[in-house]
């Protein structure tokens, strides 16, 4: 069993997704730790990222995973590359790499207090992934489709469905069989995965 804190831009639909495929990944149960902080959209993510962490951390708390979308589109938000220099695009919170963005946000301190984290970007939204899993058809590769909405409505519908019903949407398609070789597929959930290793040396 691992406890994690987890700083994502909805609190109760991104966050329980999460939890459920780290849970697939790591083979163990995950607790999700819980304070009163809460989360409501990337900016919220970024600016209450060291309050979050430093308070999990005095709480014994030593793994997190923090996530926000990409939202990118063909000009702005490129997805991650090893050779990105993480203070210039961070330095872009609109058009520049939203993972580098997310990496400036998490504190020294809690990397120095021996604390682990894994960053989380899906390409384009969560649903990206969610599709993928469904067998949504794309015309080419489903890091190239930038409309949110159209992702969003493309897996839950219109109007909308209540967050406890696409929450239990969501992990319908994250428990199937095979889901994890299907998301292997895609370069932002493997940049996800990547980051266990340490954790798993533990």
């Amino acid at each position: 069993m691992i406890t994690v804190a987890f700083a994502t831009e909805n609190d109760d639909f991104d966050t329980e997704v999460y939890r459920a495929l780290l849970q697939k990944m790591l083979g163990e149960e995950v607790i999700r730790w819980k304070t009163n902080i809460r989360f409501g959209g990337w900016k919220s993510v970024l600016h209450l990222a060291e309050l979050y962490l430093d308070r999990a951390a005095a709480h014994g708390v030593r793994h997190a995973l923090l996530a926000i979308d990409n939202d990118g589109g063909a000009k702005r938000r490129p997805e991650h590359e090893i050779s990105h220099n993480i203070s210039e695009h961070a330095a872009d919170a609109d058009d520049g790499c939203a993972y580098c963005l997310l990496a400036s946000a998490v504190p020294p301190l809690w990397v120095e207090q021996g604390g682990r984290y894994c960053l989380v970007v899906p390409v384009q939204v969560l649903e990206t992934w969610l599709l993928v899993l469904r067998g949504g058809a794309f015309d080419g590769p489903p890091e190239g489709f930038y409309y949110r909405p159209f992702l969003k409505a493309s897996f839950f519908g219109k109007p909308l469905p209540p967050v406890e019903r696409r929450t239990l949407m969501a992990l319908e398609q994250v428990e199937k069989p095979g889901a994890l070789s299907m998301l292997r597929e895609r370069p932002s959930f493997r940049l996800f995965e990547d980051q266990l290793n340490a954790w798993r040396t533990e």
